[in-house]
């Protein structure tokens, strides 16, 4: 590597590192900025309406799931959308309140766990995704990730500090050794939300995000399902042992996984969905 190749490494990893801690910091203050606003807790004068901290790949499919449980049950459920590492370092390490989680990763959930938050019994996972390459009309043509080596587009992830998804395309991307290539036309987003954005946007020429999100737009396209590296993505759905809300999250839960409404919902978008335990 000449030198002037490793000034432009050198440089690109600083400014990624700065931008990273840009955004720690900006999740950092709205959660402060939340919690005392509202007294410690949202939605104090709303009684036993659960707050679920969920992944961002979860927010239309959970929309949707919510309002089918208010017209089958009268109850209602708030939710706040982000990625799943991001949030669970807001409520491990700064007491954001949440009365439950539905994350994807382990790493997130773990987060959780180390905290002292989950009930002895553990956990299940309800979900499970893919990972694609997603591109714009007139991007060219790829079958593999060692095609991204020969193309100069920008490439749109999420941030791996904050993001599984980001995680989940850097472990794709290193599988291929391809992460060190790449640096330097990566875009890192706040969660995989925000990396379709880029790519939709035209800030970006490609993506790697979740399957179920590339479905949900109008003006990109799936190029190929990755399959590179051993990638399990599962979603788990945990109600916190120290909530006072955590029975009503965990209705909600067990209404997600065994209504047959629901559970075609998250099939149609694009989800695997657990078999119910016999």
């Amino acid at each position: 590597m000449n030198s002037n190749r490793v000034e432009s490494f050198e440089s690109t990893t600083f400014i990624l590192l700065v931008r990273r801690l840009l955004i720690q910091t900006v999740f950092s203050l709205l959660v402060l900025f939340l919690i005392s606003s509202c007294g410690g807790r949202p939605y104090e004068n709303e009684g036993d309406v659960p707050l679920i901290f969920a992944a961002a790949s979860l927010a239309d499919v959970l929309g949707n799931a919510a309002q089918t449980y208010e017209i089958k049950t009268g109850k209602r459920v708030d939710f706040s959308f982000g990625g799943s590492i991001a949030l669970a370092n807001q409520i491990a390490s700064l007491g954001a309140p949440s009365d439950g989680i539905f994350f994807v990763g382990d790493d997130a959930t773990e987060v959780i766990r180390r905290a002292g938050l989950i009930h002895s019994e553990g956990y299940y996972t309800m979900l499970t995704n893919s990972l694609v390459l997603v591109g714009r009309d007139g991007v060219q043509p790829m079958s593999s990730l060692d095609d991204l080596e020969f193309d100069s587009g920008q490439i749109a992830i999420g941030d791996p500090a904050v993001a599984p998804a980001g995680r989940y395309a850097q472990e794709a991307l290193e599988s291929k050794d391809l992460w060190d290539t790449l640096l330097d036309r990566l875009i890192l987003s706040i969660d995989v939300r925000a990396a379709m954005a880029a790519v939709e946007s035209g800030n970006a020429d490609y993506g790697i995000v979740y399957r179920t999100d590339a479905l949900t737009s109008n003006s990109v396209f799936i190029l190929f399902e990755i399959t590179d590296g051993d990638i399990q993505i599962s979603y788990q759905a945990i109600p916190l042992a120290t909530s006072a809300n955590a029975a009503q999250a965990d209705e909600f839960f067990d209404f997600l996984r065994i209504e047959p409404e629901i559970r075609d919902l998250f099939t149609s978008a694009g989800f695997s969905v657990a078999a119910l335990p016999h």
